[in-house]
């Protein structure tokens, strides 16, 4: 048996060019794939949690059994083990759009309302595809043999580099190209054709040349291998992948949830920011397999001193970087636009002003921590691969090791780190381990006492920038005044209200997006949306808001005496108490009223899934306005979702939705058989003839109990109605389904796209 062989230029090429492909298609598959699980789970904040543990979970035990048996094989059997497994992924992901949208969300098999049921349920189904992804790197891995233990783990970490890079270019290209002309079901078979090429190119290079060039007697044979040995390296390297894999995802969801409220987050959001941390990362791989090769890192204590820097950098930067952007805008006169539009509610997207809020912020951000993430990880292969017999063993139980601290941090973050201590506070924390390696510096004596103490106080310092939680979110939200904001931040989101001088009045914000004003008699849109269909309804026993916001629209849905029950859907969970402390700081008592109010009931969940497992039927059922640009608002534009809405219509009941696109009117028509329209701004649909009586409206007006409700908001609810009296008309319903239309595999006003037909 040979001990060593020597891979052609082409061969490693040729390789590295398939992992790319598969790095593509796996976060092709992921973004979508979790798109089609929200149907099924729900899209707050717990159960994507959940979503993603479940997506490491399979990817872990893929890393774990992967390098067990890719030891044990021969470099032509790995080959093999890597088209296998992207042919079980090609295959899973080709029938990924049924398995995940037809039987999981539409037939419903497993009942979904405890959360543990929920996380066995997604980690059974991921568990083919994430564990056959986990796979293949430790099965690549031992693809190639080479002469010394440096060679081959720059291999591993140039593997690691295309991988990931395939994964960056994957993220962005999904939601800026495929999902925007596709869709999310054609979007899928791209991923299949990749994994397909990933397929047919391992078969040709066992097939051809490769075979011979790169192994004879290892190719006929499986290698048999001794049991790995955990030395006390092995074992502290396992416990830094641990901690390194918490820290990461832990800051990935601090840098989110910051970028997210700086941005004002949309539908596009995400795919930038994984981009920018996934391609930050590859870059920082590649750099250091170059340093790797440096005479001045030959030695394995050089490369310690490395490792050990760039892990203390890593943290202390990102300390620093936050730090000095809270304290800088709204004081550097050049930031000034920034700190404006931090004020404002709206979303910016042009691409000037997007070169800051997507390009520069991320990049100053999350550039230089990630990019030390992946130069660490080639820096500490060249470190660890010691012994070819391990190889695959070490790559799979440290990468499995680093998927358990992922998991950790995911669910530490969203049950202790926001809701306990808060995103500041959190930070602090986990940029805290900048002073640990410090020491782990001055102990394994690469820096001496005097360098470890300024580098100590460099530390503590770049710490002390970040303030506390609350003076944090004022800054991030463009309030000079720490007392003219109220803030709220929980495992959902950061819920804020920016009150107004007299602090009587504000505007409410959910992760930086303005949603609507208070007190409710500001915001007439709100009340409109919510009064107009209980006005028109004969008899609005019982009602149901997705959405509560500012309760403008719950307030006006609220005022009708017949009205027993109203059921409000809240995704963010911290909602009501915000809308609560504004009550009690500008003492409003509509507000404080509507809150007690013994009929309205809060249901603290994503109101589609709610609905959708839910037998209750109502009289009118209205989403409160959501921007159709937001992340997951085709969810509750699509064809699918009126459709479920007129489900849950009691006899002669009204399913209600703000109308700012004529492609959300399209499918709104396509659903319902009756459907009545006040322009630009609310469609009313029913299975029953509506019949709007204004004189009826009126009288139902005048009556006490209604007078009295709007009254004390200081709303003159006719005089607010009878301005819309004359763009209120009767649509055809039933139109037939054109191509012009949101669907939940398609949601074309969510991405931003350009309606083709003439409007």
């Amino acid at each position: 048996m040979k001990n060593s062989t020597h891979p052609s230029r082409s061969s490693l090429f040729f390789l590295y060019a398939l992992f790319f492909l598969s790095g593509f298609a796996a976060l092709l598959y992921q973004v979508i794939w979790q798109r089609l699980i929200v149907f099924y789970t729900g899209s707050d904040t717990v159960s994507i949690s959940l979503i993603v543990s479940a997506f490491m979970t399979g990817l872990g035990l893929g890393y774990l059994v992967g390098g067990r048996l890719s030891d044990r094989a021969s470099a032509a059997r790995n080959l093999r083990y890597f088209l296998l497994a992207e042919a079980g992924i090609m295959g899973f992901a080709a029938l990924s759009k049924w398995v995940l949208y037809d039987v999981l969300y539409v037939n419903n098999p497993v009942d979904s309302s405890s959360p543990v049921v929920m996380y066995v349920v997604v980690f059974l189904v991921l568990l083919l595809p994430t564990f056959l992804m986990g796979f293949s790197l430790p099965a690549l891995s031992r693809g190639f043999r080479f002469s010394d233990g440096p060679a081959q783990a720059r291999y591993i970490s140039l593997l690691y580099f295309v991988n990931t890079l395939g994964a960056a270019v994957g993220a962005f290209i999904t939601g800026f190209v495929l999902v925007r002309q596709m869709g999310y079901e054609s979007a899928i078979w791209v991923g299949v054709l990749f994994n397909g090429l990933c397929v047919v190119g391992a078969w040709g290079m066992g097939r051809g040349g490769w075979s011979t060039e790169t192994e004879t007697a290892t190719i006929q044979t499986d290698v048999a291998t001794e049991p790995m040995r955990f030395t006390p390296a092995l074992t502290v390297w396992s416990v830094q992948y641990l901690i390194s894999g918490l820290a990461a995802l832990s800051l990935e969801l601090i840098w989110f949830r910051v970028l997210e409220t700086l941005i004002k987050s949309v539908s596009l959001t995400f795919s930038v920011l994984l981009a920018v941390y996934l391609g930050s990362m590859a870059l920082g791989t590649l750099v250091g397999v170059g340093l790797g090769r440096n005479a001045r890192f030959k030695a394995p204590a050089s490369r310690e001193r490395l490792f050990l820097w760039a892990q203390t950098v890593l943290y202390v930067y990102t300390a620093a970087s936050v730090g000095v952007f809270v304290n800088a805008i709204g004081r550097v006169p050049s930031l000034d636009f920034l700190w404006q539009y931090f004020k404002s509610g709206e979303p910016v997207l042009s691409p000037g002003f997007a070169v800051f809020t997507y390009g520069l912020m991320p990049l100053f951000l999350l550039f230089v921590p990630t990019f030390l993430m992946g130069l660490s990880f080639a820096v500490s292969q060249s470190l660890i691969q010691d012994r070819f017999e391990e190889v695959g063993r070490k790559v799979g139980w440290l990468q499995f090791v680093n998927i358990v601290g992922s998991a950790i941090g995911a669910w530490w973050v969203t049950w202790i780190g926001f809701p306990v201590l808060g995103t500041a506070a959190l930070l602090k924390l986990i940029a805290g381990l900048g002073v640990v390696y410090g020491f782990v510096l001055f102990a394994r004596k690469h820096l001496n006492t005097l360098a470890v103490s300024v580098l100590t106080v460099a530390q503590v310092l770049a710490l002390l920038l970040i303030p506390d939680n609350t003076r944090f979110w004022q800054r991030l939200n463009g309030v000079d005044v720490p007392e003219d904001i109220l803030f709220n931040e929980n495992a959902s989101g950061v819920s804020v209200i920016k009150l107004l001088p007299n602090h009587k009045s504000g505007v409410v914000f959910v992760n930086g997006l303005g949603q609507s004003g208070l007190p409710f008699s500001i915001d007439p849109v709100h009340t409109l949306l919510g009064a107009l269909p209980v006005m028109i309804h004969p008899n609005p026993e019982r009602v149901a808001v997705i959405g509560l916001g500012s309760g403008g629209t719950v307030h006006g849905m609220a005022g009708r005496a017949e009205t027993r029950r109203i059921d409000c859907f809240e995704i963010v969970s911290n909602q009501a108490q915000i809308v609560a402390d504004y009550g009690a700081e500008a003492n409003d008592s509509a507000v404080n009223n509507l809150l007690i109010d013994k009929r309205l009931r809060l249901i603290f969940r994503d109101g589609r899934y709610a609905l959708q497992h839910s037998d209750e039927r109502y009289d009118v059922i209205e989403a409160d306005a959501l921007r159709p640009s937001s992340a997951f608002s085709g969810n509750v534009y699509s064809r699918e979702y009126f459709q479920l809405l007129r489900s849950r219509l009691r006899p002669g009941g009204y399913a209600v939705t703000w109308a700012p696109t004529t492609r959300i009117r399209n499918t709104f028509q396509s659903v319902f058989p009756y459907v009545v329209y006040v322009d630009q701004l609310v469609l009313i649909g029913s299975n029953e003839p509506i019949k709007v009586d204004w004189a009826a409206i009126r009288q139902r007006i005048e009556s006490p109990y209604t007078q009295a409700h709007y009254r004390s908001a200081g709303i003159d609810l006719w005089g607010l109605l009878a301005k819309y009296q004359s763009h209120t008309r009767t649509l055809p319903g039933n139109v037939p389904v054109g191509p012009e239309i949101n669907t939940d595999l398609f949601p074309k006003d969510e991405y931003s796209i350009r309606q083709r037909d003439k409007l």
